[in-house]
């Protein structure tokens, strides 16, 4: 079993530098990079233990070495489509996704949005 385990994060986040912090309730400020170290310690070390306890427990999967390559690897597996040709073969990996949605989306910046705008209200 890896001794790492990374975690994805969203396009926002992703575009972050070591530089980039983040605060909670204006109390501290915590560095990107930490909350992501952060994030992967406390997954690695009891959520994917509890989420592979709970699959074994509630399948007949009970090798629990080859669970943990799930998140790391990926399984092999197959799968059948209704109304496909056959079988596909692929992997099957569980990914854990930080994200940061703003409460406001960025404004695009292109020159047409005001003229959209306008068109949308009706000025045009």
């Amino acid at each position: 079993m890896p001794n790492n385990f990374e975690v994805d994060t969203n396009e926002y986040l992703s575009q972050c530098s070591i530089k980039d912090v983040i605060s909670f309730n204006n109390d501290k400020w915590v560095d990107i990079k930490k909350i992501k170290d952060i994030f992967s310690k406390s997954f690695y070390s009891s959520g994917i233990n509890s989420i592979i306890t709970h699959m074994a427990a509630k399948s007949d999967l009970k090798n629990t070495n080859k669970l943990y390559s799930w998140f790391f690897d990926g399984e092999e597996c197959e799968i059948l489509k209704a109304g496909s040709d056959g079988w596909k073969k692929g992997k099957l990996k569980v990914k854990v996704t930080l994200e940061f949605i703003p409460d406001e989306p960025e404004k695009n910046q292109s020159p047409l949005d005001d003229v959209r705008q306008q068109i949308d209200s009706g000025d045009i």
